[in-house]
């Protein structure tokens, strides 16, 4: 570097930068120069205290984000290669930050282009769109270890259900299906616990999720909270044959209601919903089972497809939420729980056409749940300390009895 003798006062050095921030690129240029002036003094300085007999060994360059446009730093070197400048660390902390908010615009569900465009406005051609790709590829990493995680092998509560989005595979795009389970953990807040992709909803494909949460150290869970989706009372039961299972009322209310008419509508929810109170009522679930089959009776004679609900012999399992504490009923007796994180998810792909792969769905879906545990989740449910049952050694007690 070369040397100066050149004396100025604060104010000519004031006009100098002034002078020259105002030219093309000024303002990257000037911030280039003091940075590959501070690392060069730092280096000096350490040389000057090094006590190995260490030596300078030239630079090494690098390209970082600028303001405007890429910023060409000279990296100093010694011989020994012991010498890190410090204000290298605070330029690549700004890089954080940048891979910060271009995963969080990635959250909000811009795409990798969007965003690209974004950051090439503020920090010039330092970031392009195969930049933004290759930030993306490193929170998929993350993201995968998040998904294989290690489990609690006790959860109070369990709600499992589907969330449909369109992804691209190859040439075409398709509507898939994405297993999510969220638990309710033993101090009562909770967590997203697993996010799979399996292009269609079944009972089989529920049944892999669950045999998966097994393999990652899920051992006992106490309630099942799920949608009427058939079938799926045999993979709960077949995966978790001590647990109880909740099926949601407002999805078996929904698909009866597919076969009445609009104008019968109304009666026909006056009655259903009398079926259901949640403080009220019998606790017994073979009463309520027989309550439900005569009330459904009384409207065969216009309904006859009614006849194939009155037969079903899972009738009890919408009736589990009767057995627990008054106050936690209305939290398990639907799936409304995880459908509303469902919903976030939607929200936010709802600006896109589709996701480029169901790979990036996974990290969309991923982000949002990182987000809402940041959030709702972390607080604590304090009306599940009321039930019991619930807590992890009453559960194992019970079972030793059966």
């Amino acid at each position: 570097m070369q040397k100066t003798n050149l004396n100025l006062s604060k104010d000519q050095l004031q006009s100098i930068i002034n002078d020259f921030i105002s030219q093309e690129n000024g303002v990257n240029e000037l911030f280039k120069t003091i940075v590959n002036g501070l690392m060069y003094l730092e280096r000096k300085e350490f040389l000057d205290n090094d006590l190995n007999n260490n030596k300078a060994n030239g630079f090494r360059k690098i390209l970082k984000a600028g303001i405007g446009s890429g910023l060409e730093l000279c990296i100093p070197r010694d011989r020994l290669s012991l010498f890190k400048p410090l204000i290298l660390a605070m330029v690549d902390q700004q890089e954080e930050k940048i891979k910060d908010l271009s995963f969080a615009l990635y959250g909000k569900g811009l795409t990798t282009r969007e965003i690209s465009d974004i950051l090439h406005g503020i920090y010039g051609s330092g970031y392009s769109k195969s930049s933004i790709s290759n930030i993306s590829k490193e929170f998929y990493g993350f993201f995968e270890s998040w998904l294989t995680r290690s489990l609690d092998d006790y959860y109070p509560i369990v709600f499992i259900d589907a969330l449909y989005l369109k992804v691209r595979r190859g040439s075409t795009v398709s509507t898939e299906a994405f297993y999510v389970v969220l638990g309710l953990k033993e101090d009562f807040t909770r967590e997203i616990i697993s996010i799979e992709n399996i292009p269609t909803e079944s009972a089989i494909g529920w049944s892999e999720v669950l045999n998966n949460l097994k393999t990652r150290g899920l051992k006992h869970v106490g309630l099942f909270v799920s949608d009427d989706l058939k079938g799926l009372d045999s993979s709960i039961s077949l995966n978790y044959p001590s647990s109880s299972h909740q099926k949601c009322v407002l999805h078996f209310t929904r698909n009866i209601l597919k076969h009445i008419r609009i104008q019968d509508r109304v009666l026909f929810c006056e009655g259903l919903k009398k079926q259901f109170e949640i403080e009220e009522g019998e606790e017994n679930k073979e009463k309520l089972v027989r309550k439900l089959k005569i009330f459904l009776t009384s409207w065969v004679s216009s309904y006859p497809t009614l006849k194939k609900v009155i037969k079903r012999e899972d009738l009890s399992l919408l009736f589990t939420y009767k057995t627990y504490d008054k106050r936690i009923r209305r939290m398990i007796y639907t799936t409304n729980w995880i459908e509303r994180f469902n919903k976030s998810v939607k929200r936010t792909t709802k600006i896109r056409n589709s996701l480029p792969s169901p790979k990036s769905a996974l990290m969309l879906i991923c982000y949002k749940a990182l987000e809402q545990e940041e959030k709702s989740f972390k607080y604590i449910l304090y009306n599940f300390k009321y039930e019991r049952s619930l807590m992890k050694h009453e559960f194992m007690e019970n079972l030793k009895t059966k």
